[in-house]
């Protein structure tokens, strides 16, 4: 075993010099090493909405994770490594990620819940638990909404889309102002949302910090778009469609987040039947990627209780 961290560590160094000659290569080869390290493989299902990427590891009961806007399956990857005893299955949402954009009408978050329930037609996933990050947290809700037998569980990992709190964060107190933080068209826009989202900023292999930097801002367009839609969504409010959910349900929501205020915690805690909270310093609205090992273990520790 140590043979093998040594020979991956060597690996990565290698594949961080060869960065500076082909950063595009260099990341597709890290992100091959990280994905055989995790025990997580790449696939791909064929719907409506063209082929779905997505990861998959593990096994025993399903657990399905949706990420938030302009993230990726690969944010969850460090986190579900304290994950034993589970079928892992990370998507990148229709739209996002790997995949290819789609209409404005496709981000729609009814839309969007239609689209990954018919991705997990095609997976044949019918019973799991849902776990979910800022938008992926709204549709996770109104997932459970439409088919709660089919939800073993529910857990918002990092504050979720659709709570009203009784103070406004920061990120909403700068849309009020006119401006969308979280579209970045340049490096440095780029550079300052990473304040947004983190108190420190998580270490992250500089071929793909590199990379998937260069791809969001060449999407700056098509995400100015998603955001629009997203964000015109008419749709009920995850904090209203809570009473309603009788399933399991975790909120770990980080006392330093300046998407959501925290605290909108207590307030989601509350609203859900059967819930568990967690609200931990030192993190921001992404836990699972400053806070990987620790938002893991508390995640196992949930499912593991049920």
């Amino acid at each position: 075993m140590k043979r093998f961290f040594l020979t991956l560590a060597l690996l990565i160094a290698g594949v961080v010099a060869a960065s500076e000659i082909w950063p595009t290569k260099a990341a597709s080869v890290l992100l091959s090493t990280l994905h055989l390290a995790t025990g997580m493989e790449p696939k791909q299902v064929e719907t409506s909405r063209g082929p779905i990427t997505y990861l998959e590891g593990g096994s025993g009961e399903t657990v399905v994770f949706l990420h938030g806007i302009f993230a990726r399956k690969e944010h969850w990857l460090d986190m579900t490594r304290q994950l034993n005893g589970y079928r892992l299955i990370l998507l990148d949402l229709p739209g996002f990620g790997d995949n290819p954009v789609l209409p404005a009408a496709d981000y729609d978050f009814a839309q969007q819940t239609a689209n990954i329930y018919e991705t997990l037609d095609a997976l044949g996933i019918d019973s799991f638990h849902l776990v979910g990050n800022s938008m992926g947290s709204q549709i996770a809700t109104m997932m459970a909404a439409q088919r709660p037998d089919n939800i073993l569980s529910l857990s918002y990992i990092g504050s979720p889309v659709g709570v009203t709190t009784p103070t406004p964060s920061d990120m909403q107190t700068a849309i009020a102002n006119g401006t969308a933080p979280l579209v970045v068209t340049t490096q440095a826009e780029y550079d300052a949302r990473m304040a947004w989202l983190f108190p420190k900023e998580p270490f992250l292999p500089r071929p793909l910090a590199r990379t998937w930097a260069a791809q969001e801002i060449a999407r700056a367009d098509a995400n100015q778009m998603i955001w629009d839609s997203v964000n015109s969504s008419e749709v009920t409010a995850t904090d209203q469609i809570a009473p309603e959910l009788t399933m399991p349900s975790l909120v770990i929501w980080c006392r330093d987040d300046r998407i959501f205020h925290p605290n909108g915690a207590e307030l989601l805690a509350a609203a859900l039947p059967n819930s568990t909270l967690i609200t931990p310093a030192g993190c921001g609205h992404l836990p699972m990627l400053d806070r990987p090992a620790q938002t893991g273990k508390d995640l196992q520790s949930f499912l593991q209780a049920l």
